[in-house]
């Protein structure tokens, strides 16, 4: 007697599931790379903002304050970044700490922190050495 041709229906459902499970993993994979893509992104912003505040605060004029936190949202990337600036004093009296912390949503995770420190400027200039070349005046030119 003649075997027909064709496949069992086992052997379907073995294909089956077989496929299901690799399709799933495949899927899996997909969805971890898309996570991961999105949070480098967010870092990448962040880290952005961070930067751009601690720019700012080392180019301003008036001298950090001793301690205190300054609060404020930034926009970028068509997207507003909550920032937190801290201000810490150091154990040299003369030197201040910047911790800048950036956040996409309130109270969620820091996404990027980025530390800075400034010197305050000396109240008085440093008294000239007389044998220092650099305190003399230039030479006058001689004339023929």
């Amino acid at each position: 007697m003649k075997r027909p041709s064709g496949f069992t229906l086992l052997e379907v459902l073995v294909a089956m599931a077989v496929l299901a499970i690799a399709m799933g993993a495949i899927i899996n994979a997909a969805t971890q790379s898309i996570a991961s893509t999105a949070w480098l992104r967010d870092q990448t912003f962040a880290s952005w903002v961070a930067l751009n505040k601690v720019n700012e605060q080392l180019l301003a004029a008036e001298p950090w304050p001793d301690e205190g936190i300054v609060r404020g949202s930034a926009d970028l990337a068509n997207r507003a970044w909550l920032w937190e600036s801290r201000f810490v004093k150091t154990d040299d009296p003369d030197l201040r700490r910047l911790d800048v912390t950036v956040r996409s949503v309130e109270n969620g995770p820091a996404l990027s922190t980025l530390t800075a420190f400034r010197a305050n400027p000396p109240q008085e200039p440093p008294a000239q050495n007389p044998n220092d070349p650099a305190a003399r005046p230039p030479p006058t030119p001689k004339t023929p």
